[in-house]
């Protein structure tokens, strides 16, 4: 926890990375849920997978109780919408300008916070995946065709890759998936995360692209738009 200093806002240009794990203890599972809106009980209450609720429930908790620590206020307190894009926002306490992007998969979570504009995407690299077929069918052209060109050992690795880049970028940009993910192309290359091309009115011309290191088996990609952001990783 060094270098955060609860009660406060991060510094304008600075973004905190929040890594936790979905894996949790029934009690405090039942305590997490007591944090929730409504709505976000009811979403709950709708998911056929009672192991994929309790992940949700810990992802919106661990949510909550971070945000909680900035603003110096109850989780239960903190009121989110969200936007027609889906993406959430605080609406209560009012003019906080804090931002978040939240993303969980398999056993693992992220969450970032900051002043600027930012998307978070995590995704567990599944060998089955069928790498061309998707990427043909949902990344544009020189997209698909980068990853077409590698060797095929490395073709899964790399559409996750791209996709975790676009996906967080467009939470940072305001697009959504799966509509969004034409509007806008991004390096597949490990050594290169950037954005090649966008349609976003919204995005700054020095958007970020950065690889967030995670556990093995994952990938994880950070969007800012605006500045040269201070990217500061934290462990929950």
């Amino acid at each position: 926890m060094m270098g955060f200093a609860e009660g406060t806002l991060p510094p304008p240009n600075a973004v905190h990375v929040w890594r936790f794990s979905l894996v949790s203890a029934r009690q405090e599972i039942t305590a997490f849920r007591h944090w929730l809106s409504e709505r976000e009980n009811e979403a709950i209450e709708r998911m056929v997978s009672l192991i994929e609720r309790d992940k949700r429930i810990v992802a919106w908790g661990r949510l909550r109780y971070i945000l909680s620590r900035y603003l110096a206020i109850s989780p239960r307190d903190i009121g989110i919408r969200r936007v027609s894009t889906g993406r959430p926002e605080i609406v209560s306490p009012e003019e906080t300008g804090l931002r978040f992007s939240l993303t969980h998969s398999g056993n693992h979570g992220l969450l970032a916070v900051s002043r600027m504009p930012v998307g978070i995407d995590l995704e567990n690299i599944r060998p089955s995946v069928d790498a061309d077929a998707l990427s043909a069918r949902f990344f544009a052209r020189n997209e698909s065709e980068s990853i077409a060109d590698l060797p095929a050992d490395e073709r899964v690795e790399a559409f996750f890759r791209v996709w975790v880049r676009k996906e967080a970028y467009l939470k940072a940009a305001g697009g959504s998936v799966p509509a969004g993910l034409s509007k806008c192309e991004v390096s597949a290359d490990a050594a290169d995360p950037r954005v090649l091309v966008t349609e976003f009115e919204a995005a700054d011309s020095l958007s970020q692209l950065i690889d967030i290191p995670v556990h093995q088996g994952y990938l994880a990609a950070l969007a800012v738009l605006g500045g040269n952001p201070d990217v500061r990783i934290y462990d929950l």
